[in-house]
């Protein structure tokens, strides 16, 4: 889906580019933290002076996304899965 890493969706520990592409993929997902943000009256994401930057009110051009989708190869696991009838 062109995310840098396997965490979970809406993991706190993502920047801005992460949780913009979050609102466009997982529109529910960011919905509910956007709105826990608030009943906590915490925010998960900072901008570069250390100042709140709450997710309702996240412009949807700020962040970095991935340019393109990185470049993954199979393994030794899928030859074998392969080879064993496994996988196709």
């Amino acid at each position: 889906m062109g995310y840098e890493n396997n965490n979970c969706i809406g993991c706190l520990k993502g920047g801005i580019g992460y949780w913009n592409k979050i609102r466009k993929d997982f529109p529910e997902v960011f919905a509910a933290r956007a709105k826990l943000e608030r009943d906590l009256g915490r925010f998960i994401l900072k901008d570069a002076d250390g100042n709140p930057l709450w997710l309702d009110e996240l412009a949807e051009y700020r962040g970095r996304t991935p340019k393109a989708i990185p470049n993954m190869e199979c393994g030794i696991m899928c030859e074998i899965a392969v080879n064993e009838g496994g996988a196709s």
